[in-house]
């Protein structure tokens, strides 16, 4: 991996290579792979500043040989833009330009060419080419390093919660990269489009007013009626194709059921808690008083036309979703969720909303940038979107095509309004303070909403769980094999044996726990957390990350010492017993106790990264004998797994410890 990063990080130094080199993504990656012990810090650091040193002095040499020879070479003949870039940010910083266009993704592998073909002095570019990459290698990897330990983290945790933070970090990336990637191809071709469709528009008079009207470049804006254009004639074939698969079942609709297994495949508590606070700032309170805010605002300086235009932006969305709710009348994944027309999916109100409001809102606000800069506005918009959008499909409260129809059909509507809102320029400017006052209003309404809400809708998206009745005595005979044997993280990987059944109260079993020396552990929190930074913490002190089985954290978790008597003294060097049990759903009857599952294992303390986290050791028949030890008042009885070739088999026996109250 060292090799890798050596060789990317030179290469993306050159000249002209440097520009299609992705050396920033090696980076991170090589800053994850650091985190989670895969490749060491030290060697990749350095390998990272020598290459980093290596190429820019390549490039200096090229520029420092060839001199003004440069600019009749190959790419440069062709391309002498690159050049001019470089040399007029040289020209702007001096030396100090090899320091600062290291971290300048356009000029970082042009400014050493310039700054050998316009003369620097050598021991001048060495030093600050040493310096640069002193900075340059730290700045990507550390970041790759805090992900990487995320991952390590949400690892110990779940597998499906890392799954899913990759997800959003990957969704993120492309957006970021998709919309930046969209105005750089879009913005130099769209003047030579706008002249294109005027002639045709010349040579056809009977629709030359509408063509004229629209992209006439007497206009305020033809650049940017074309791309709405372009983005309208999309949005609308999209929203009619999704609309036309739902109707007729296509293959599209087909992909839901795929998607929708998926995404609760990945399910997580705290994921659940992510999702639920990304949804609610889509929900309607939320939307309705950033309309407000923003209507206020506008009508208050004096802007009839965009306020205009913002109203009629936020009025179509609810009105055209809920009519073709009502028309087509298709059921959510999880009919329970909503009540009256929102029971209905297609299409999501939520992401039709979504795209309107922030949608349209970017459009207003983009106004105000420079053309280069107008991308940013533009991506934080689709990032907002994108997230509520991806919360719906990972909460079940809609199919994909719902979602893609909501989006698609708020876009169009967005791009008929911009059309029509670049056309005229509005007589009065739009307040520079917008974007503060929808960003405030956005925090203070979301904040207030999610206060209020946060804790029933958690309730409300939480997976169902499915009550089944099954005959006590044959769970205590046989049934009890129709458990998983395994703790359920992503399909088909076997986690810690579940080895412990449980028909009963949890209150029952806590209190005959307590009586036998088992306690509760030190509860998961920001403050407690802190104690996994402490160089050689007591194993005592450290809250224990909850664990997921089948989309759910454990129901009971209680700890106990595994030397006796000193539970509150235990040190680092200790290890501890811990017994976790999660709800089945299962009632046996006719009792009608609930059947609980789950496991008894050892942990200890290892150290990642530079947290100290309690981990769980493969070793399960032991702590399985100190539980049996500890209920000895409860009716017991030993049952056994044929294992096979299961994973894990050399550290479990496969017992099964059965227990219920006498």
């Amino acid at each position: 991996m060292t090799a890798v990063v050596f060789l990317v990080t030179s290469a993306e130094s050159l000249a002209v290579v440097g520009l299609i080199v992705p050396g920033a993504v090696v980076m991170v990656a090589a800053g994850a792979l650091v985190a989670l012990g895969a490749v060491g810090f030290w060697p990749t650091l350095f390998a990272a500043v020598g290459g980093a040193i290596v190429g820019d002095g390549i490039s200096y040499w090229v520029g420092h040989h060839y001199r003004e020879r440069l600019r009749s070479l190959w790419p440069f003949q062709r391309h002498p833009e690159w050049l001019s870039r470089g040399e007029k940010f040289f020209r702007s910083h001096g030396g100090k330009s090899v320091l600062f266009g290291r971290f300048v993704g356009p000029v970082r592998p042009i400014v050493p060419v310039v700054a050998g073909m316009l003369g620097m002095r050598p021991v001048v570019f060495y030093g600050v080419n040493v310096l640069s990459a002193l900075a340059w290698a730290p700045a990507y990897l550390l970041p790759g390093m805090a992900f990487g330990a995320s991952l390590a983290l949400a690892g110990v945790v779940a597998a499906r919660l890392a799954v899913l933070l990759v997800l959003l970090g990957t969704l993120t990336w492309f957006v970021l990269w998709f919309i930046h990637r969209l105005f750089r191809v879009l913005s130099p071709r769209t003047a030579l489009w706008v002249q294109a469709v005027i002639a045709w528009g010349e040579r056809h008079p009977r629709v030359n007013r509408i063509i004229g009207g629209l992209v006439d470049p007497s206009q305020p804006e033809p650049k940017a009626l074309s791309v709405m254009g372009i983005l309208l004639i999309g949005a609308v074939w999209l929203f009619f194709g999704v609309l036309e698969d739902v109707v007729t079942g296509d293959p599209l609709v087909r992909a839901d059921q795929g998607v929708y297994q998926l995404l609760q495949g990945l399910r997580t508590p705290w994921g659940d808690r992510v999702m639920v606070f990304l949804t609610e700032l889509g929900d309607g309170v939320v939307i309705a008083l950033v309309d407000a805010a923003v209507l206020i605002r506008l009508l208050w300086r004096g802007n009839w036309r965009a306020a205009g235009y913002w109203a009629a932006a936020v009025g179509f969305g609810p009105i055209a979703a809920t009519v073709i709710k009502w028309v087509l009348q298709r059921p959510r994944p999880l009919a329970d969720l909503y009540d009256g027309l929102s029971t209905y999916a297609f299409p999501s109100g939520h992401a039709t909303m979504s795209m309107v409001v922030y949608g349209f809102l970017a459009v207003l606000v983009a106004r105000g940038f420079s053309v280069p800069r107008r991308w940013l506005v533009y991506a934080v918009a689709a990032l907002l979107i994108c997230a509520i959008a991806l919360s719906l499909l990972y909460l079940g409260a809609h199919w994909l095509s719902d979602v893609i129809g909501g989006l698609s059909l708020g876009l169009a509507w967005v791009c008929v309004l911009a059309i029509a809102y670049y056309r005229h320029s509005p007589p009065t400017p739009l307040p520079r303070s917008l974007p503060a006052v929808a960003l405030l209003a956005l925090v203070l309404a979301g904040g207030w909403h999610v206060t209020s809400r946060y804790a029933m809708d958690l309730q409300r998206y939480a997976r169902p769980l499915t009550v089944q009745h099954r005959d006590a005595a044959s769970w205590w005979q046989e049934d009890w094999r129709r458990l998983p044997a395994y703790r359920q993280d992503l399909e088909g990987e076997l986690e810690q044996p579940l080895d412990v059944q449980w028909s009963g109260t949890l209150a029952s079993l806590r209190a005959q726990l307590r009586a036998q020396g088992w306690y509760e552990p030190v509860p998961l929190s920001a403050t407690t957390a802190l104690h996994w930074l402490l160089q050689a913490p007591k194993l005592a002190e450290l809250p224990i990350l909850p664990l997921v089985h089948d989309g759910r954290h454990e129901s009971l978790l209680m700890i106990r010492s595994l030397i006796e008597g000193r539970a509150q003294e235990a040190t680092s060097s200790d290890r501890r017993l811990v017994l976790r049990l999660w709800n089945t759903g299962i009632v046996l009857d006719p009792e009608g106790a609930p059947l609980w599952v789950g496991n008894v294992s050892l942990q200890e303390p290892v150290h990642i990264l530079v947290l100290t986290l309690p981990v769980t050791v493969r070793e399960y028949d032991l702590p399985l004998e100190r539980l049996m030890q500890s209920l000895n008042s409860v009716e017991q009885r030993v049952a056994r797994r044929p294992l096979g070739g299961a994973a894990g088999e050399s550290r479990w026996s496969g017992s099964v410890l059965l227990l219920r109250n006498d």
